[in-house]
């Protein structure tokens, strides 16, 4: 994938997803303003990038039937220690395949997709058995393969916006 760039839906400042990144991989998560499912894993978002530092993280709004007002106030009031950039067009979400919120995917230093699926296995963050997100950052932590390669996401489906 090559270099995106977009408007932080809280800050409106634009914002680049660069690579290569000096970071060890960068991680996108595509979340909603109105999803249950996708809030219930904001909790788990925040303490991953709080705990991998060594990591770009961006969240990832793409639902045409969010508007700029709920999903700023949304954002703002969550206070994600990350950007959330607006996909126009759902630009990130058709290049990526991006199909549900959160649906996460881990991308390496050349912009390669390394895992794509759930943050977790659960439709609500905090009940999850597995954390697919959580276990394949630990494995590049570790110099190691993830174990993960893809991961079922659950979840309301991104809303796209009609030509």
């Amino acid at each position: 994938m090559g270099n995106f760039q977009g408007l932080d839906v809280v800050s409106g400042k634009e914002s680049q997803v660069a690579f290569p990144s000096e970071k060890k991989a960068t991680i996108l998560v595509f979340i909603s303003a109105k999803c249950p499912c996708s809030a219930s894993h904001e909790v788990l978002l925040k303490d991953l990038s709080s705990e991998y530092k060594e990591f770009a993280f961006f969240g990832v709004h793409s639902n045409s039937d969010e508007d700029q007002e709920t999903t700023k106030k949304h954002f703002s009031e969550t206070q994600l220690p990350f950007p959330v950039l607006q996909d126009q067009k759902n630009f990130l979400a058709n290049k990526l395949g991006a199909l549900k919120t959160p649906h996460a995917f881990v991308l390496n230093n050349n912009g390669e997709v390394i895992y794509h699926g759930g943050v977790t296995d659960s439709h609500v963050g905090p009940s999850a058995k597995r954390h697919f997100l959580k276990d394949v950052l630990e494995d590049l932590r570790a110099g190691k393969a993830p174990r993960h390669k893809e991961g079922r996401a659950l979840g309301c489906y991104i809303q796209r916006e009609e030509d």
